[in-house]
């Protein structure tokens, strides 16, 4: 059976798997978050779809509320899924910005006060270094200045 939302269904599909690109991801590409549970996506949803309406009964269709239900619900996923994208690369400019604010200035680690000297960053996570050891930036407790 040729229909022409199944049609456009598989070319998003294709489409995308050709220039996939995880949903959450840092500047490097790499995954800020990563989880081992098994999530439904936008492409899982259109699979499903997909298959749902190529295996449907001619005799007992999709109703038209039922279809313009799950196109709704699809349409509401794709918009959370771009909003989360969108406020993940939020998140790691305002750490790697609240990192750089740290650079030469004395601060507050649990016991140790130091000067920071450089800022890395290890799995995406911005580190703090202070006389040759680096520390998170959440364990910063105190920003000093002298005067």
């Amino acid at each position: 059976m040729d229909i022409p939302l199944v049609r456009t269904i598989n070319r998003i599909l294709e489409t995308r798997e050709a220039n996939s690109i995880s949903p959450l991801t840092r500047a490097e590409n790499t995954p800020i978050v990563q989880s081992t549970s098994t999530i439904l996506g936008r492409d899982d949803f259109l699979r499903l779809l997909l298959a749902q309406l190529k295996n449907q009964d001619p005799l007992n269709s999709l109703s038209t509320e039922e279809f313009t239900s799950q196109l709704v619900q699809f349409s509401t996923l794709d918009t959370v899924l771009q909003q989360s994208e969108s406020i993940n690369q939020l998140l790691n400019k305002v750490l790697r910005i609240e990192a750089m604010s740290f650079l030469g200035k004395k601060v507050r680690v649990g016991d140790k006060i130091g000067v920071v000297s450089k800022i890395t960053f290890e799995n995406g996570l911005p580190k703090i270094w202070i006389d040759g050891a680096s520390y998170d930036i959440s364990s910063v407790s105190e920003v000093i200045t002298d005067g």
